[in-house]
């Protein structure tokens, strides 16, 4: 098993290819501002699309449509907010700070996780809850996580029948978390899966790169914001920094997006210590696509993109990834306005 892993670390830079479009501003389509942290594709031209400060608990649906040649996004329609709550009930809605979302098509429900319950519970496509949740294992707590840095990426893999999930930053008792303050000290990450039947399955290692940032500035995050399944199996994995600085201008966000193979890695335990763990026992990864966003005076592009999940596949046989971003709801004002943005990656399969 470890000689076909390192088989697929050696050849696999050859067998996938990304090319990154040009982000595209929702605004035209009547999108409107918010804190967009989570998508996933439902059926057809359907998506669910989830914000981490909605004010009560619930979940977007859009029709989204590509170009099949270029892969383009040609248009958006808004559908409505799904939720149990009125718009004059946020005061008995939780607060759970949603922020990954996957359709399950067994059921023909949504799970979305909350970083703020470290909870990931099933939705009817109303936005009623089911009444289930995926069996999260008690290494994972909320008392167990940095603040912020809870599950945030959430997908399904109809290949493999699993769930997977992943805190976007290192469990206390892994680490320290990587930045300007600890700049040689590596995030530390359990991927988690989860079986058909919402019980845990398996556990493995991931290592961040190391971030790049040297100073700290008014913020600074680094982290794991998204995963998506691939079809045949292996996962994609999102590592983004964001750093914004003193004076806002010269911020900027990079991106870097990751193949994984799971079940062709080394399996961990709740008792594994990471820091003390064999370097080949993490999971390989191979580098997909990388691209940054800037606010300087001369670029305004900036965007934090926190869901990502797939789209269509082109005439070409080409699969897409959609990804939307955070604007903090259009954030700031002027020129230095935040924007709500999907980005289309296209992937070249073999």
């Amino acid at each position: 098993m470890r000689k076909l892993s390192l088989l697929l670390c050696l050849f696999l830079p050859s067998l996938l290819l990304a090319q990154p479009l040009r982000q595209q501003n929702m605004k035209r389509w009547g999108v409107m501002p918010a804190n967009y942290s989570g998508i996933t594709h439902i059926e057809n031209d359907l998506y669910a699309v989830v914000c981490d400060k909605a004010p009560i608990d619930g979940f977007y649906l859009m029709r989204i449509t590509q170009d099949p040649t270029t892969g383009k996004v040609t248009n958006i329609t808004p559908e409505g907010f799904k939720s149990r709550f009125s718009p004059s009930e946020s005061a008995k809605s939780p607060q759970r700070d949603t922020e990954g979302i996957v359709f399950f098509p067994t059921s023909q429900t949504l799970f979305i996780s909350g970083e703020a319950d470290q909870r990931i519970l099933e939705y009817d496509l109303n936005g009623m809850l089911t009444g289930r949740e995926l069996n999260v294992p008690a290494e994972f707590a909320t008392s167990k996580i940095y603040g912020n840095l809870g599950f945030e990426a959430l997908t399904y893999s109809p290949k493999t029948h699993h769930f997977w999930t992943i805190t976007e930053g290192p469990l206390r008792a892994d680490g320290v978390v990587n930045g300007p303050k600890s700049p040689m000290t590596y995030n530390l990450l359990r991927l988690q899966s989860f079986d058909d039947n919402l019980q845990p399955v398996a556990q493995y290692a991931y290592r961040m790169d190391l971030a790049k940032a040297t100073k700290p500035g008014r913020a600074h995050a680094f982290g794991v914001p998204a995963l998506c399944a691939l079809p045949d199996g292996r996962l994609l994995v999102m590592e983004r920094e964001v750093r914004i600085s003193p004076q806002y201008f010269a911020s900027h966000v990079e991106c870097k997006i990751f193949m994984i193979h799971p079940l062709e890695s080394h399996q961990i335990d709740s008792t594994t210590q990471l820091d003390q763990l064999d370097p080949n026992h993490f999971m390989m990864k191979t580098l997909v696509a990388t691209f940054k966003t800037h606010l300087t005076p001369v670029q305004f592009n900036y965007a934090n993109y926190e869901g990502m999940c797939l789209g269509i596949r082109l005439n070409d046989g080409t699969q897409t990834l959609l990804l939307v971003n955070d604007s903090q709801a259009g954030f700031g004002k002027g020129p230095i306005k935040l924007k709500d943005y999907i980005k289309v990656v296209k992937l070249k399969l073999f």
